[in-house]
């Protein structure tokens, strides 16, 4: 199935800013590790009502020298509608977006504020014009769970799906 240039692009962003962050000299323990990907798939294989999971969940594990992180996404259609739920292990790498301070922002054209999801810290941002959303949870200090929407009427969709994700079991494996 082609690959939309855009997304593309955003995900390589999203790899690009993981990658800097490893190489920035922000260190971890020289012995931890992470959580190989297919520990990881479960945490995206989920049912969502209504909508209609594209393929099979994929994901990868990244270890080249001080590098190390695994990433694992499963994508969701559903009226003409776009999901996807992407899971990263940094390492506890420091997350710039959620440092624990409250934000809230609302312009006439989108919506960003912290918000907790299940106990877990996260920032949401809504694009009221293209109708397009994320949602971004830290968990545990460590993963990075992210879920994006397109097409959604607003960040409710977007928070519905986070209520499905088992984020206390994904928050175990941080030991």
């Amino acid at each position: 199935m082609p690959v939309c240039r855009p997304k593309l692009l955003k995900f390589n962003l999203i790899i690009g800013i993981a990658l800097s962050m490893l190489l920035s000299g922000v260190t971890t323990a020289a012995l931890a590790e992470v959580v190989h990907f297919k520990k990881l798939l479960p945490f995206v294989d989920v049912k969502i009502p209504g909508w209609t999971m594209k393929g099979k969940p994929s994901g990868s594990t990244l270890k080249q020298g001080p590098m190390k992180m695994s990433q694992v996404r499963a994508s969701f259609t559903a009226d003409g509608k776009k999901l996807e739920i992407i899971v990263m292990d940094f390492l506890g790498k420091p997350f710039p977006f959620m440092m624990g301070q409250h934000m809230e922002m609302e312009t006439s054209e989108e919506i960003v504020r912290t918000t907790e999801v299940q106990g877990f810290k996260g920032l949401e941002q809504y694009h009221l014009k293209d109708k397009e959303g994320e949602l971004n949870i830290r968990v545990a200090n460590r993963f990075w769970v992210k879920i994006d929407g397109k097409g959604i009427d607003n960040l409710k969709v977007l928070q519905d799906v986070a209520q499905k994700l088992e984020l206390k079991k994904l928050a175990a494996l941080a030991k």
